[in-house]
């Protein structure tokens, strides 16, 4: 029956391979751990990227050659240039993976690498949808609002 082979030699090989797998997985963890990286990001989802700078690095430099359909004029690619070039700075500098994420103080590299995703799917719709550009005639309504903003406790009154 089943219930004999799961007490004999199946119950063996199971045995074994469990062991082996947690084996490999405590390898890899030593692996990760001795050559300076952490063994998880601790974000559901993130996982550790062992080359996140190589990895965010290439990413900057393609903000940076993807941004050029955007007007040079326009405040957005200005913003992103900025920001890709002082990042790019940073990682270029001969410091630990920790140094480098307090000093860019933006997260861990992983996070920062799903942010520099996002920014290069956003660059074609900017391109697209065109923010910078005002009609011609385009009138803009300014409010100003003098009011003082009533303290929190006058609001409960």
């Amino acid at each position: 029956t089943m219930a004999n082979l799961a007490r004999g030699p199946v119950r063996g090989v199971l045995s074994r391979f469990c062991r082996l797998g947690s084996e490999l997985v405590r390898s890899q963890e030593k692996t990760l751990a001795g050559a300076g990286y952490k063994t998880t990001t601790g974000i559901v989802g993130v996982d550790v990227d062992p080359n996140a700078p190589d990895t965010l690095k290439s990413k900057l430099k393609q903000i940076l050659r993807e941004i050029k359909v955007i007007p040079e004029t326009a405040q957005y690619r200005i913003s992103v240039e900025m920001m890709a070039n002082e990042r790019l700075a940073v990682i270029s500098k001969d410091i630990s993976q920790e140094q480098m994420e307090e000093e860019l103080g933006a997260g861990q590299l992983e996070e920062i690498i799903l942010q520099a995703e996002d920014e290069l799917s956003l660059i074609p719709k900017m391109a697209e949808w065109k923010p910078w550009d005002v009609p011609a005639g385009h009138k803009i309504k300014f409010v100003i609002d003098d009011a003082p903003v009533p303290a929190p406790e006058e609001e409960k009154k």
